[in-house]
């Protein structure tokens, strides 16, 4: 069994950089006093320090002790290299910067954006683009799962710089870069977005990070602002499908990683896509309920309606996030918050009945809406001490999602499945066992021609919660057939090996 520590790799926000302690400790060259801020502030383990600046954890624990001093500049390299140490604070050791110029540029004259460490810059995007991609493509995924996820004020500061005016891009000229050629990239990016409805066995993820990494040594290159911006949409783009495989695969400290570096590249694509990265921040929001922190999920919900609002979003955009808020309000149990919410995200859907809708936006519907809701009212009823009340939250949890099967196009199947799941879930609170067999049985079905790992952890979930009710002859059936095939099964979905 492999350590899980070897996979965890330090995430530093960018103003932790800039905090006067850090400074201070930068300034006496101390690193044990910078060691011991990082684990303050970023909440690293030593054994997560020490894998980053390649030190074993016990040498890492006597220099935070200060049993051991660092003097070598060559210890000092290897630090900054490994906590990703802007260029600004890397001068303040004598150690040169760490980027190199780059040739797309960005308006800041004379200086390139990524010497100046500035993550949202188009230079610093760029190159952790190709990074990322690079150790993806060579299976270095112990290089990409972080062990955790990045939550709180450390991922929420991060993504509210989506809220800030990108500096743009110098424009080189004339680029290597033909419109014949870009027409086709952009082509093939169309082709890949929608994976999950379409090709899901036939497309692997590895063909999704190849095209990512050779579109981000293409923006590398000199080109003109115009083609820059194309080439950043397409990057966007790509990242989020690369995320949306990482997130079905279970894999959320990557997938939230692609997520951050698709916000970061449409950031710099120009104010005309901004209603996609709000689409981006939405698909980050869900995650963050989906891994159980509704309220980072509630800010980054915020943030996107803040955004969505401020550059004339359709109702039905604001539906949708309106969605994401009152999941966030379910989650904490804040019932009338939630009832709020959804009253809100239904009036806005009516209201934007008919209108033209960013094509990410287009599957969100009455039966997306209404699934949506009617499993968080499963989610409230599973909360509630008082039987009646219980009782009421689940009859309007299986009303709401078998008015989503009703609604829902057949190509839909894993929408289809996730709400025979949630039916199924529901029934088990209405104490109906044999309706909660047969809906899963149904699920199950149209598991096995899907391959999602999503689906599959919702079917565990039904297992679980069905143990209760192990004696009755249905449940135990579709019980020891789903352990025994879907769940005895590797999770992690087919295209994604």
């Amino acid at each position: 069994m492999s350590d899980p520590h070897l996979s965890e790799r330090l995430s530093i926000p960018l103003p932790f950089w800039s905090r006067p302690e850090v400074l201070h400790a930068l300034e006496d060259h101390d690193v044990g006093a910078l060691f011991r801020l990082v684990r303050q502030y970023c909440g690293a383990s030593q054994q997560a320090i020490g894998t980053a600046v390649e030190l074993a954890q016990p040498h890492v624990s006597r220099i935070m002790s200060g049993k051991q001093q660092m003097t070598a500049l060559q210890s000092w390299q290897r630090v900054a290299d490994g906590l990703g140490m802007p260029n600004e604070n890397r001068r303040m050791l004598g150690l040169a910067d760490a980027r190199s110029a780059y040739t797309g540029g960005n308006s800041r004259s004379g200086a390139s954006a990524a010497a100046s460490g500035d993550l949202w810059s188009a230079a610093r995007t760029v190159e952790d683009i190709a990074e990322i991609t690079l150790k993806d493509l060579m299976k270095r995924r112990e290089a990409l799962a972080a062990g955790a996820l990045v939550v709180g004020a450390a991922l929420t500061e991060t993504l509210e710089h989506w809220l800030l005016p990108p500096r743009g891009i110098l424009d080189r000229g004339k680029g290597p870069l033909g419109e014949a050629e870009l027409q086709r990239i952009e082509a093939a990016t169309a082709a890949l977005r929608h994976w999950d409805d379409r090709w899901r066995l036939g497309i692997r993820r590895k063909a999704v990070v190849g095209q990512l990494s050779e579109v981000s040594e293409l923006a590398e290159t000199a080109q003109s602002a115009p083609v820059q911006a194309r080439l950043f949409v397409v990057m966007a783009e790509l990242s989020k499908i690369a995320a949306s495989m990482s997130y079905d695969a279970g894999d959320h400290p990557t997938a939230q990683k692609y997520y951050t570096l698709s916000l970061r590249a449409i950031h710099q694509a120009g104010p005309e896509h901004k209603l996609y990265g709000v689409g981006v921040l939405a698909d980050i929001a869900r995650q963050m309920l989906d891994t159980k922190n509704p309220r980072d999920a509630l800010d980054i919900s915020r943030i996107a309606l803040d955004s969505a609002q401020a550059h004339n979003a359709p109702p039905t955009v604001l539906a949708m996030l309106r969605t994401r808020e009152g999941w966030s309000y379910a989650s904490m149990g804040r019932t009338a918050a939630y009832t709020r919410s959804v009253a809100q995200a239904e009036e806005l859907l009516e209201e934007g009945t008919g209108q033209e809708l960013p094509s990410w936006a287009r599957n969100f519907n009455r039966a997306e809406l209404s699934g949506v809701v009617g499993a968080r009212y499963r989610d409230l009823a599973l909360g509630q001490d008082d039987k009646a009340a219980r009782l009421e939250y689940a009859r309007s949890s299986a009303a709401y999602i078998t008015q989503a099967l009703r609604l829902r196009k057949a190509e839909k199947k894993r929408n289809r499945a996730f709400d025979l799941v949630g039916l199924g879930r529901t029934y088990l609170v209405l104490n109906e066992p044999e309706e909660a067999a047969r809906v899963v049985t149904q699920a199950a079905g149209i598991e096995r021609d899907l391959g999602s790992g999503r689906v599959r952890r919702r079917l565990h979930d039904w297992y679980r919660e069905a143990a209760a009710f192990h004696r009755e002859p249905a449940v135990a059936e579709v019980r020891g057939e789903l352990s025994n095939t879907l769940l005895a099964e590797h999770s992690t979905p087919k295209e994604t090996v």
